[in-house]
């Protein structure tokens, strides 16, 4: 083997290295000394490779791209070579691969992308991906001979990423995950979900107050560097308390991530429905409702963008720690209860659970799209028109998923 091959391969095992500890831990576990243990190399070949924790992240993109590609250009040689393949069964292999094999390989790629929202060196690796990635998924359409292969490649791309943050945080199975686009999500009544627990808060006005200083504060921080920055020392040098006032209100870090989330998910929904006020539901039509979900969507994406994204963020932690699913799960079947109410009023008989998770799934998968690439004008200005496409074919029964 030639140096400069074996050079190659031993930045390819860094790279490999780096996905699987993002996957298993989070972006703020990556160090130069994790990665190299885990590729089995020293420590100085990791920085005689990558001199900063962002080189090796951004060769951990340019590797999880192609293995994407790669996987793409198999699909589409099995096409070519006769295969009866469809987008329906791309889609299908694609979610097949986040519940079974590919699990931290999609983590690694979420947390990649949630980080960009954050940060200017990411952000430039998120628009390259996205970019690239919109190209294959508009190559396959054509190939397929999709009718409508822009809108549907956009809306197969968007669909598939929003499904992420459904599969993994609820740690779905190969069947559960594929049947999301077409049956959506079974909900699991009475013993099935055990119900979120709470920190009761304690009681007080001076209570009450230190409490919500203490969940603001662990909100800027989720904001701003996900859950790993979450410390009882960051948390309560941010809202300018003792040490141990955030133990005292939240005994453990899980328990105070937990209530996060939850604030974070009210927020959210309070947003929502101001956006929504003065909607005359009754006479709710479809372009109404196009019109509403792009300027609440644009809203999110503009103006609350690193929120929206900390919301997801914990979605993540869900996928490592269990403790977190029950929560994750209760607020996701409500958006999906919500989003069915409202379909069921454009089309009583048609509207089905699976149109409802495609839009829930739709929207975060736009809004990561949006935020991690910067809040670029043409996404902006395209939401509407994605939005009409999207709500139309559902409500028409013509959707590329057939929900």
């Amino acid at each position: 083997m030639t140096r400069q091959k074996r050079s190659a391969l031993r930045q390819q095992e860094i790279a490999d290295a780096a996905i699987a500890v993002i996957g298993e831990q989070g972006l703020a576990a990556v160090t130069h000394k994790m990665v190299a243990d885990r590729a089995g190399v020293s420590l100085a070949a990791t920085t005689y490779y990558f001199e900063t924790k962002g080189d090796i992240v951004a060769e951990a993109s340019s590797q999880l791209l192609h293995h994407y590609a790669g996987s793409l250009g198999r699909f589409a040689e099995r096409r070519r070579a006769g295969a009866a393949v469809d987008f329906r069964t791309f889609a299908v292999r694609i979610l097949a691969n986040v519940a079974g094999g590919h699990r931290f390989e999609t983590l690694a790629w979420c947390e990649i992308m949630l980080d960009a929202a954050r940060r200017d060196a990411t952000r430039r690796l998120a628009r390259s991906w996205f970019d690239r990635v919109h190209d294959l998924w508009l190559d396959l359409a054509a190939l397929l001979g999709v009718a409508d292969g822009e809108q549907v490649a956009r809306s197969g791309l968007d669909l598939c990423i929003g499904l992420f943050f459904v599969i993994l945080p609820l740690a779905l199975d190969e069947p559960e995950a594929t049947a999301l686009p077409f049956a959506g999500l079974r909900e699991r009544p009475g013993s099935d979900a055990a119900p979120p627990v709470r920190i009761a808060p304690r009681k007080g006005r001076k209570a009450a107050e230190t409490r919500r200083r203490v969940l603001d504060a662990a909100i800027d921080i989720m904001a701003a560097e996900g859950p790993g920055g979450i410390t009882y020392r960051a948390v309560a040098d941010r809202a300018g308390l003792t040490r141990a006032a955030p133990t005292y209100h939240f005994p453990t870090i899980e328990g105070l991530i937990g209530e996060v989330q939850v604030e974070l998910f009210e927020r959210t929904k309070a947003r929502y429905r101001e956006g929504l006020a003065g909607l005359d539901r009754a006479a709710l039509d479809e372009d109404q409702l196009v019109r509403r979900t792009a300027a609440i969507l644009r809203r999110e994406a503009s103006e609350f963008g690193l929120l929206g994204l900390a919301d997801l963020a914990i979605r993540l932690e869900a996928a490592r720690h269990p403790a977190f699913r029950p929560i994750i799960r209760a607020h996701i079947e409500d958006q999906n209860r919500a989003w069915l109410r409202i379909l069921r009023q454009l089309d009583p008989q048609g509207a089905a659970p699976a149109g409802a998770m495609a839009l829930q799934a739709l929207c975060i998968g736009k809004l990561i799209r949006i935020v991690a690439t910067g809040g670029r004008r043409t996404d902006l200005d395209c939401i509407r028109e994605e939005l009409a496409y999207d709500i139309g074919t559902i409500l028409s029964g013509t959707h590329w998923t057939g929900c």
